[in-house]
């Protein structure tokens, strides 16, 4: 089985705002960025989503029977969504910092719960050859660690690309 994670494309939001789970709009003209992304994917046999807009909107282009999970969202920052990073007090933003895999911004989530998630997720979905999961950075990286080992302390620092397509070959 081949599991595709797409990164939804970049959303119209003021640079430098915190946003997870607060639902955000695309820019105009983002029908030819998922254009784009359609052309690298080639043939596949499900599309799942996180709800959110901005992968929905590109899941709905792949397929019609597009299925939505709220388990593929972005971590979720609680009280930090939609405030100005530099507007969120320093001292809590270096206590989560520090504590990011087991404990979340206030009202949010950790590291630990959004891999929680996606590994229950990914527990539930059926063998298919190709499946498309169009979701966010945050799940993407955690799906890193879960398919490939790769330690939780490191995969927040990977990048990963607005409209980037990450492929996990499973047996």
């Amino acid at each position: 089985m081949e599991l595709y994670f797409v990164r939804h494309v970049q959303p119209a939001i003021e640079a430098g705002i915190c946003y997870g789970q607060l639902d955000v709009p695309l820019p105009a003209g983002y029908e030819t960025l998922h254009s784009e992304i359609i052309a690298g994917l080639g043939r596949f046999d499900k599309v799942y989503t996180s709800p959110l807009q901005r992968c929905q909107l590109l899941a709905q282009t792949l397929s019609a029977n597009f299925v939505p999970d709220e388990r593929l969202k972005e971590l979720n920052f609680g009280e930090w969504e939609g405030m100005k990073w530099n507007d969120i007090d320093r001292q809590l933003m270096d206590h989560w910092g520090a504590n990011y895999i087991t404990s979340g911004p206030p009202g949010g989530e950790s590291l630990q719960q959004l891999v929680a998630r996606l590994d229950a997720f990914l527990r539930t979905i059926p063998f298919a050859d190709r499946i498309v999961i169009v979701t966010h950075a945050g799940v993407i990286r955690a799906a890193r660690h879960l398919l490939e080992a790769r330690p939780l302390n490191e995969i927040m620092s990977e990048k990963i690309n607005y409209g980037g397509i990450y492929t996990f070959n499973l047996l």
